[in-house]
């Protein structure tokens, strides 16, 4: 087996694209990782007159359970000020059973935050075990009555049991 020379080689860290991707790790911990693409940096420095380096980077957790969520009616919101070399974080603790989003953003020199990416909602998982014949998300069934408008929501097979494909012939 021969060897493939590396010199002259550049190998990326980075894909240079805008990312930020939230998942539950368990009921009481999320995992968010981002990448902020160049011309993103680029733009963000040039409205602030500053290095991107030099900006606060912040990552803003909304709990947006049963809410139709647009940007400024979360039930609650905390921030965390990362580290201006991290491009991941575990957030803890944070409450089981509940739909959350993130924001990456910068903070202004008066302490405003300003969001540059938003991540999909996840929901954490209960800490406890479900009850016979009880939705396996109940914040799910929460958000969809919602989408109802209030009408009652039709089973659907049910959400414990896991579905088959159907095997072509």
């Amino acid at each position: 087996m021969s060897m493939i020379p590396t010199q002259g080689y550049e190998v990326h860290s980075r894909l240079n694209k805008d990312t930020l991707e939230l998942m539950p790790v368990d009921a009481h911990t999320l995992f968010v990782y981002w990448e902020v693409s160049d011309r993103k940096r680029w733009m963000a420095s040039q409205h602030f007159g500053c290095d991107w380096g030099q900006l606060t980077k912040v990552i803003r957790v909304y709990d947006v359970s049963s809410v139709f969520f647009n940007g400024s009616n979360a039930n609650a919101f905390f921030d965390i000020e990362t580290t201006a070399e991290a491009n991941n974080w575990y957030i803890k603790p944070v409450s089981a059973n509940t739909s959350y989003t993130v924001d990456l953003g910068v903070y202004t020199w008066e302490r405003q935050f300003v969001p540059l990416l938003r991540s999909k909602a996840v929901i954490t998982p209960r800490d406890y075990q479900a009850a016979h014949g009880e939705p396996i998300i109940p914040a799910l069934a929460e958000a969809m009555d919602g989408l109802n408008r209030g009408r009652r929501i039709m089973p659907r097979f049910h959400e414990n049991f896991k579905i088959y494909e159907e095997y072509a012939k």
